[in-house]
């Protein structure tokens, strides 16, 4: 499944559904959302015969993706069979009464919102593919590194999702971007193993650390780099969270950042120094990781660098950032100048 948090023009708030990339019930309208409560209330009634069916679909699939997520492995089933009435549903004689019902939605016709609008903890893996570590120590701000995925922490108050805007603070001027895969925690876990982490992870997403360079070369003769990473808006999050089965190794996907059209990143991330079961081990033998955490693996060479390195690369109003990962889809942002 792709998972989304969505908001629709007739109803206030957030919800959670699924993308598909075609729906024969709304010909033409190519790639649309499930909303999977819905689904599934009507999957309760239509199958199961169930007089609850609206009340337990609001339990087990609630409107906020961390109270989804914090629901799962009912959720998750619910949802699997939201998506399988769908489909039969599309195939019945009468399936315009998905789009009737607004269990199905053209994309063009909603907004996608960050999948998780308010994550719990987001670790953010710092140095985890050789060209970027060297792009740091050719400008003189990184030395020798320990042997464990380092890392620091992003806000969940700087998260955003596509398509809104990075706001460029009136407190940076060299505001540069790293794309980096991204997983979503879905079960309470400590001491994960490197080889059962997947039992933990819920999906996986795209995460901009959006960053402020010069910030950051203030802040690390102290040790602690907090303003660097977490102004307001500097946590693009999405488009969505698509679920482990989707992706048959995780470790092995392409990735590409564009700023107006220019590929400025590209790698794969089979690249990385540690993989993601390394990252989840050495970091849940550490503390708790909670449903509704993100935990980045890094990101790759090609940034705008420290010490105006390449300024031209230095994000401006009006850019336009595509941080796409295959699998995943493609995460789109512009920058504009704080007001």
């Amino acid at each position: 499944m792709k998972l989304v948090s969505f908001h629709t023009p007739d109803a206030p708030g957030a919800r959670v559904g699924a993308l598909v990339e075609s729906a024969r019930a709304l010909p033409g309208a190519g790639a649309s959302v499930v909303d999977l409560s819905l689904a599934y209330a009507a999957w309760r009634r239509d199958v199961e015969h169930d007089p609850f069916a609206d009340d337990l679909a609001r339990i087990r699939i609630p409107a906020d993706m961390k109270r989804f997520l914090e629901g799962g492995g009912h959720s998750m089933r619910a949802a699997r069979h939201a998506l399988r009435h769908v489909h039969a549903l599309a195939q019945s004689p009468d399936n315009t009464v998905l789009a009737r019902s607004g269990i199905l939605r053209p994309l063009a016709a909603v907004r996608l919102l960050a999948p998780l609008q308010r994550p719990g903890k987001i670790i953010a893996i710092g140095a985890n593919y050789s060209g970027h570590i060297q792009e740091g120590r050719d400008a003189g701000v990184l030395r020798e590194l320990p042997q464990y995925p380092v890392a620091f922490l992003k806000m969940p108050s700087a998260v955003i999702g596509p398509d809104e805007a990075i706001t460029r603070s009136r407190h940076t001027e060299e505001l540069d971007y790293e794309i980096e895969l991204s997983m979503v925690i879905g079960q309470r876990c400590r001491d994960l193993s490197a080889d059962n982490w997947r039992e933990a992870v819920a999906g996986f997403t795209i995460v901009n650390d959006i960053s402020m360079r010069d910030l950051i070369v203030v802040e690390k003769p102290t040790g602690v780099v907090f303003q660097g990473k977490n102004l307001d808006t500097t946590c693009p999050l999405g488009p969505c969270i698509v679920t482990c089965d989707e992706l048959a190794d995780p470790d092995a996907l392409n990735i590409a950042l564009r700023v107006n059209g220019e590929t400025r990143q590209h790698d794969n991330t089979r690249q990385m120094i540690f993989k993601c079961g390394e990252i989840l081990a050495y970091w849940s033998s550490r503390l708790t990781l909670e449903p509704g955490d993100i935990v980045t693996t890094g990101t790759t060479s090609g940034v705008a660098g420290f010490n105006r390195r390449f300024p031209e690369r230095l994000l401006k109003h009006g850019d336009v950032i595509e941080a796409e990962i295959e699998g995943i889809g493609i995460l789109r942002n512009t920058v504009v100048d704080e007001r």
